[in-house]
């Protein structure tokens, strides 16, 4: 197996345990994500080793949110930032990104 499967993998494990972890359902939370805007140049990232982007993304929600974001909020705006930053990563695989790669975020709101 390529060392990118084991990772991909790795990161579905990931999400499924913080989902499994999550409080039960309540009243359905949104975070609007805004399509198709061009991030402002202080809404970006530089990767840390460790980092990925289900993380990154949950972090820049909290900040955004004053509070940890739940994984129902976090998914909507962790597919944006793939799709923003997909084209632009060193790998072309958003399940690898590299210490020093700049990650854009998306508008939020």
């Amino acid at each position: 197996m390529a060392w990118g499967k084991r990772l991909t993998f790795a990161t579905v494990l990931v999400m499924i345990g913080s989902a499994a972890v999550a409080e039960p359902a309540g009243t359905p939370t949104f975070v609007p994500v805004a399509l198709g805007e061009g991030p402002a140049p202080n809404r970006s990232v530089v990767v840390q080793p460790g980092d990925h982007l289900w993380q990154i993304s949950a972090t820049h929600l909290k900040g955004i949110l004053d509070r940890p974001a739940e994984p129902g909020e976090i998914d909507p705006y962790w597919r944006v930032v793939i799709e923003t930053n997909r084209a632009s990563l060193t790998s072309g695989d958003p399940d690898l990104i590299f210490p020093g790669e700049v990650i854009r975020l998306p508008e939020v709101g």
